[in-house]
């Protein structure tokens, strides 16, 4: 596997028409520098901000793969641009400028097989800085009882997907595939995969003016009912085909040949490569899919991305890893501007960024505040516990701020202070505190603390976020 992070050595252009806007459009890729990323820009707003290709960025899934700036649907948006990012993804092609002529990337033959050639011819070259993996530990799930999805990331050496579809449909039925190796696999036996949909929603997409350059050239449309002889002429002029239409045995509009005989299930990989690379960098996880498609691909790469800045702060704070915690009192110093004796967290057991973050405070006889809070009868404060919480919500902010080491938490209002029984020494305080909201460096947050499995202490934390004077 590449260690090192790769572009393309000169730039290169294709064109064509849309899928979904039917707009012509030419795409040009250009070379980029070292931990650039993807990028997608128009050509004729020239100094509009380039629009990075990740999670943060996904403003909608509903056909296909949509950007925009900062995640602003009201913003200049990118339409499925899963084709193009799956391209260069399995090419292992991490940094590259995409600038086109119209917001949709050619649809070309309806695969990633174009762009990969393209690419290809241009020349990838390696650069100097080392690529990032996210390698996961444990199993990572996206469960959609509704529609039967499963989607699941389990940990491996190395990058594999395995993909099954069911559909109730005689031209599809039941197909699986798997993808044991990228470097070896993607590029034949993957990429030439054409995107399909069935003949009844392509039908209602048409009637509704969308996808307006959908054809049977770029789609492998499916008869999912029968179909009259009287309706040739309308679906002729509906799908631009050339000659007579004709549905074959298969069940394929146009009776056009599969590249591969599971060539529908084998383009959902190609999809969710493309989907994958939202997170930003290369995983090295096997893939197991069954009924997905991009939202469940998008929810999957949401809760990866959590897993990577996760990982990411960890190689930051914490110098020295551990599989037991996150962060150790070592790391929580070069994090929080807290110092002895009012330091009140030992150590970050588990966090979700953003969301959710556990730690404890090791309570001792040795505490200063005991000598006069009883004397006789040693009881932690409650307010140091709450103190306690506002601690370990501090950590939580990591990743919602930049530079959090040049920021100081401030407690704005406190709600809800419940203290259920004492706290002494000799127990241990497990801190638990959850994100509610936050804006503009306003934050409010829930905290529990527990001794075992009692609830002692719980607050509702509202905090501004200041620069240090």
């Amino acid at each position: 596997m590449y260690k090192k992070q790769r572009t393309i050595s000169h730039p290169t252009s294709i064109s064509g028409v849309g899928l979904h806007t039917g707009e012509k459009c030419e795409a040009t890729f250009h070379p980029a520098p070292e931990n650039h990323g993807i990028t997608f820009r128009l050509t004729d707003d020239p100094v509009a901000a380039e629009v990075l290709a990740d999670i943060e960025h996904v403003v909608d899934i509903s056909r296909g793969t949509i950007i925009a700036a900062n995640g602003d649907a009201a913003s200049t948006r990118f339409f499925t641009v899963e084709h193009v990012l799956s391209a260069l993804a399995g090419l292992e092609i991490d940094n590259c400028r995409i600038v086109m002529t119209a917001a949709e990337p050619p649809v070309i033959d309806g695969s990633a097989a174009p762009f990969v050639e393209l690419l290809e011819a241009a020349g990838i070259v390696e650069q100097e800085a080392d690529r990032e993996y996210l390698e996961i530990d444990r199993t990572i799930i996206h469960h959609d009882e509704t529609h039967g999805i499963d989607i699941v990331a389990v940990p491996s050496d190395d990058f594999r997907i395995t993909y099954m579809v069911d559909y109730q449909n005689p031209a599809l039925g039941t197909q699986y595939t798997s993808m044991y190796s990228l470097q070896e696999e993607y590029r034949d036996e993957f990429s030439a995969a054409r995107t399909f949909c069935f003949l009844s929603e392509v039908e209602l997409l048409k009637e509704q003016n969308l996808i307006r350059g959908g054809t049977t050239e770029n789609a492998v449309i499916i008869a999912d009912r029968k179909v009259a002889s009287s309706e040739f002429a309308r679906l002729k002029e509906m799908f631009n085909v050339a000659g007579e239409v004709v549905i074959g045995e298969s069940g394929i509009l146009d009776n056009r040949p599969l590249r591969f005989v599971n060539e529908p299930v084998r383009h959902k990989v190609v999809d969710l490569i493309g989907d994958l690379a939202l997170l930003g960098c290369p995983i090295k996880a096997h893939i197991l899919a069954a009924r997905a498609g991009h939202g469940a691909h998008v929810e999957l790469v949401k809760l990866l991305r959590k897993e990577l800045v996760k990982k990411r702060l960890t190689r930051e704070y914490q110098h020295k890893l551990h599989h037991d915690y996150i962060f150790d009192a070592e790391a929580i110093e070069r994090i929080l501007p807290h110092r002895y004796p009012f330091l009140l967290i030992d150590r970050v057991l588990e966090m979700v960024p953003g969301e959710s973050v556990t730690g404890i405070k090791n309570v001792t006889r040795n505490e200063n505040f005991f000598e006069g809070h009883f004397p006789g009868r040693p009881v932690m404060p409650g307010v140091l516990i709450v103190e306690a919480l506002g601690q370990a919500g501090g950590v939580l902010l990591l990743n919602t701020v930049e530079k959090p080491e040049s920021k100081l938490v401030y407690f704005t209002t406190l709600n809800n202070i419940k203290f259920r029984q004492p706290v002494i020494p000799g127990d241990q305080l497990l801190l638990e505190v959850k994100m509610v909201k936050f804006r503009r460096n306003i934050c409010l947050m829930e905290g529990r603390a527990l001794v075992g499995d009692k609830v002692v202490a719980q607050a509702e934390m509202s905090a501004a976020i200041v620069e240090k004077p």
